[in-house]
């Protein structure tokens, strides 16, 4: 087994707001230079500012949902130097789609949770597994754990996600290379912000992203946080038969 990791540069998507730009600014607290994607120009430039007392925060403007952009900043920034970590960390939910039509927004939504947040991780995979060493991670959601009303297109895109990271933990095991899948709870950000239900033991961004770099620093392989939260629904994902979740979610 190899060395708990400690992040020299790093690569964070949906850097520009939310857990994904508190992660960045929490890496780059911690001594890593971070390479910061995500479709917002100026939110790239504030978070560099906000950083530049702390650590290197490069705005790399990106939509991660353009594969050949995402292709040039993944590029560009293993360019500037060997990343240790990356980080998919974009991510949208259908409640924030509202400009698009009603048959788009799921499309959007696996677009950038799933497809978007595994094109990122395969592009930085061949470098890694040359030097044999790196740590690969993407944010899912205990939502992926078992379907929960109004959320279909989100908790799907976060559980094929959870698979995926899960699958190629078991591909890269003998590699140097780690795969780790971050299941947060609620996090205050745009998109809970839109929710119209109670959320229990909501986290602020900064909280959770200093969790996140925590678990990833210790070499976990699933990080899930808040626990008062995390192992209820673990357990309830393996144990709860269908109608008594149904029941348990207000459904039955």
């Amino acid at each position: 087994m190899a060395a708990a990791p400690r992040f020299g540069s790093a690569l964070v998507t949906g850097a520009s707001s939310g857990l994904g730009r508190a992660i960045a600014l929490e890496l780059s607290r911690r001594g890593a230079r971070v390479h910061a994607l995500a479709r917002r120009a100026e939110a790239l430039e504030e978070l560099a500012r906000e950083a530049a007392s702390a650590g290197a925060i490069i705005a790399r403007p990106c939509d991660v949902t353009d594969a050949r952009a995402l292709t040039d900043a993944v590029r560009a920034s293993e360019a500037d130097g060997p990343l240790d970590l990356v980080l998919a960390g974009a991510g949208v939910a259908s409640s924030g789609l509202a400009d698009l039509p009603v048959d788009g927004r799921a499309a959007r939504v696996l677009a950038v949770n799933l497809t978007a947040a595994i094109r990122t991780l395969e592009l930085a995979t061949p470098a890694m597994l040359e030097r044999g060493s790196g740590t690969l991670a993407a944010i899912t959601s205990l939502a992926g754990l078992r379907g929960l009303p109004a959320s279909a297109p989100y908790c799907a895109s976060k559980a094929g996600l959870v698979r995926w990271l899960e699958s190629r933990a078991l591909d890269l095991a003998r590699s140097g290379v780690r795969v780790v899948d971050v299941q947060p709870g609620f996090v205050r950000t745009a998109i809970t912000d839109r929710n119209d239900f109670h959320m229990p033991f909501l986290l602020e961004p900064d909280d959770a992203a200093r969790r996140t770099v925590d678990g990833l620093e210790r070499g976990r392989r699933i990080v899930r946080y808040p626990r008062r939260l995390a192992w209820p629904m673990v357990c309830a994902s393996a144990a709860l038969p269908h109608f008594a979740w149904r029941a348990l979610v207000g459904r039955a």
